[in-house]
């Protein structure tokens, strides 16, 4: 039987898929198994985190059981580090370079995921231009996506609907 995010994400299709976790303790299982699935199908994997923040990151997947060092060492995953002023331009398009760079290498698709939004309602509202864009733009293309929101138990209907507008899948 699949996993729920092997269903999430079939072979051969590039979805762009939002998850709902009730917190922060969910993010790097998470993050450790859609990577995991991903180098398993050929994937390249691009994790974006906050800037300072990507040696927590790395550390947070090794101990959820991703073997980071072997990835990175094989030219398999890249950590890149953005703050939240980040234009919606340059979300969309800054790591374009290394993707072509990768695809060109042999990989079959980018595994790309970031880092947790929200709980903090503000930035999930903020989040929605951002992720209409990288829709847009990456339709089509192989590029696997997973943006993860931490929202609460009173919120997850709502803040499921919201997201199901830019994304082609939302996991609760």
């Amino acid at each position: 039987m699949a996993s729920p995010l092997e269903s999430a994400f079939p072979s051969g299709a590039c979805p762009h898929v939002a998850m709902l976790l009730s917190g922060p303790e969910e993010v790097a299982p998470t993050l450790a198994s859609f990577y995991a699935l991903g180098a398993k199908r050929n994937g390249w994997l691009f994790h974006r985190s906050l800037a300072g923040r990507a040696a927590g990151d790395r550390a947070a997947l090794i101990a959820a059981g991703l073997d980071v060092e072997a990835l990175e060492a094989a030219g398999r995953m890249v950590f890149s580090e953005i703050d939240l002023g980040i234009t919606v331009h340059d979300y969309v398009h800054a790591w374009e370079p290394e993707l072509e760079a990768a695809l060109a290498r042999g990989f079959d698709a980018a595994w790309w995921a970031r880092f947790p939004i929200g709980p903090d309602a503000e930035i999930i509202e903020r989040s929605v231009e951002y992720d209409a864009a990288w829709d847009e733009h990456f339709h089509d293309k192989p590029c696997v996506s997973l943006c993860l929101f931490i929202v609460g138990d009173l919120e997850r209907d709502r803040r499921a609907a919201q997201l199901a507008v830019t994304h082609d899948t939302v996991l609760t």
